[in-house]
């Protein structure tokens, strides 16, 4: 304890850190401002955002507002008008309930809220960083515009920990999805920088699954409406085809409240298992209804999580009614995008480098001359150096191998493209389409060639030469959802350096690959001659090395 003894914070400082719980990122405003919409029974809400909201983040409904006495009341920490003791939280109907939000948004942002409630005038508060409010009266329609500007101005470390304005974008599209699920009977449009990025109609909770799914997985979906031991179960499921290699296309809902659940996660990936394979996601739009004193809401600041009662029956309901739904429909396997053999592209484009072409130097000085003795489980080269035995990842040797070249070419002329005979037109998200426009500048110089086809699609005309094996779609795709990620040993790099790490990673051989002599030959003498040939970028080793005295003392030849 502090030689000053025990004192109670500032005010100032005290909302400051509490809005540190609710407010993360311009993501967290644009939930908390949706969600108040909602609650006020808006049936049309417009979001408009500048610089991927650190700039600007305005929402408009047309709700039933508030009245011009309560404004002040609206900006107080635990004001709410959602609950009025401790036994509500058992029955929680409405999106919010902390009273936490605004005063959590005011206290690190200069706030503006007109509101008019029908049949009254307007009415406007201006709080800039958790001051003194300013009323006055103003002029609207009904309902509720809030303004939000200069997010984190008096809190400048926050604003370091924001991702790349592609990325903020995109996280602040999938809350406004996650919400139009929520409430498919309300009208959303979302414009950035004046450009609409996304618009989504008032229709049916099946059509605005299908809407927020896309228009490749809605086209092989199937509805679920099925009753549980203790939930009701309704959503939209992708049939197995249509799986993802990320969780990007899994919603899910409880109580029409979005929610981040590893338990429905869990129980939605059992309920496909043997019908995807291991490295594919389900796609799936699922609400799991049930009695509200089933659920505790209140687990998490931003409302994010939920916890069950009975976690075991609710995802025993929702494996055996997901698998049932499956089994009752064709599960008929469409034919894999067409590509080339990515073994042989090994075999053309690695075994043709030698040192006079200047991809690569001489071998590396400590790797080991090895013989090759063959392949185990189709993942792992054996081989023999100097009595000693080598196993070698082909996937991660192949990873090193790729990423070394893409990135030798791309600082001397560009990385070759392959252009596709026949190009891949691509429905992609807002998200995707979002983090696009970040990537456009750097795509040609690593050997992609993408224009645009239409407001949601784009074509795809050229890939990389060495991912001329792969299925160019699938291969952009993938791409797409590495560079969405939020976290992982690669976030912090620049981002043209990952979209070398995704395309190596998506276009090396794979474990389950069979290789032939000339293969193993060939990817050997290029991961000799790459500048760290011992471990890939996601740092895990490509060779290990067990030494003939460790050989010997297992089998008790040696003491």
């Amino acid at each position: 304890m502090s030689a000053d003894g025990i004192r109670v914070l500032p005010a100032s400082a005290a909302e400051r850190i509490a809005a540190g719980e609710v407010v993360e990122r311009p993501a967290s405003v644009v939930k908390e401002l949706l969600e108040n919409s909602l609650d006020a029974g808006a049936r049309r809400i417009l979001i408009e955002v500048e610089a991927a909201g650190s700039r600007l983040i305005r929402v408009s409904d047309d709700g039933e507002g508030i009245p011009a006495s309560d404004l002040p009341l609206a900006f107080q920490r635990f004001a709410t008008s959602k609950i009025r003791s401790a036994e509500d939280l058992a029955a929680i109907d409405t999106y919010g309930f902390r009273g936490e939000a605004l005063p959590s948004i005011a206290a690190v942002a200069r706030v503006e809220m007109v509101t008019r409630v029908r049949g009254a005038e307007a009415a406007k508060i201006a709080i800039s960083g958790g001051a003194q409010p300013q009323l006055s009266p103003s002029g609207g329609p009904d309902g509720t515009t809030i303004t939000v500007r200069d997010l984190f101005f008096n809190t400048p470390a926050r604003r370091q920990f924001l991702k790349s304005p592609g990325r903020e974008l995109a996280v602040i599209v999938e809350t406004v999805e996650a919400l139009a699920l929520a409430a498919p009977g309300v009208a959303f449009r979302l414009r950035e920088g004046g450009r609409e990025i996304q618009w989504y109609p008032a229709e049916g909770f099946a059509q605005r699954a299908r809407r927020v799914l896309g228009a490749e997985v809605a086209a092989g979906s199937v509805d679920l409406a099925a009753s549980g031991q203790v939930a009701n179960l309704t959503g939209v499921l992708g049939t197995p085809q249509a799986a993802q290699r990320r969780r990007t296309h899994q919603w899910f809902l409880v109580n029409g409240r979005p929610v981040r659940s590893p338990l429905l996660a869990r129980a939605l990936a059992q309920a496909y298992h043997t019908l995807i394979p291991d490295d594919r996601y389900p796609a799936a739009v699922l609400d799991v209804r049930m009695p509200a004193a089933s659920v505790d809401a209140n687990v998490h600041p931003r409302k994010t999580e939920v916890r069950f009662v009975r976690d075991r029956l609710v995802f025993d309901d929702v494996v055996r009614e997901v698998r049932r739904t499956l089994h009752g429909v064709a599960l008929v396997h469409s034919a894999p995008e067409a590509a080339t053999d990515p073994v042989a592209t090994l075999r053309e484009t690695d075994a043709e480098r030698t040192p006079g072409r200047g991809l690569f130097p001489p071998a590396h000085a400590d790797w080991p001359a090895i013989r090759v003795i063959g392949q185990l489980d189709l993942t792992y080269i054996v081989g023999e150096a100097g009595g000693d035995l080598i196993l070698v990842d082909q996937h991660a040797a192949h990873e090193r191998v790729l990423y070394e070249r893409l990135l030798a070419e791309r600082s001397r002329h560009g990385v070759r493209a392959q252009g596709l005979v026949i190009p891949v037109v691509l429905d992609l998200a807002p998200a995707a389409r979002a983090l696009l426009e970040e990537l456009a500048p750097l795509l040609p110089g690593l050997g992609y060639e993408v224009e645009r086809f239409g407001p949601a699609t784009v074509r795809l005309t050229a890939v990389p030469a060495v991912a001329a094996g792969r299925a160019p779609g699938e291969l952009f795709r993938a791409c797409l959802g590495d560079l969405a990620e939020d976290l992982g040993p690669h976030a912090g790099r620049a981002l043209a350096e990952r979209l070398a790490i995704a395309t190596a990673c998506h276009t090396a051989v794979r474990s389950g690959d069979r290789l032939d002599e000339a293969t193993i030959a060939a990817l050997l003498e290029a991961l000799a001659r790459a500048e760290d040939p011992f471990s890939c970028f996601h740092g895990r080793p490509t060779m290990v090395r067990m030494r003939r005295v460790d050989l010997e003392r297992w089998f008790y030849r040696r003491a």
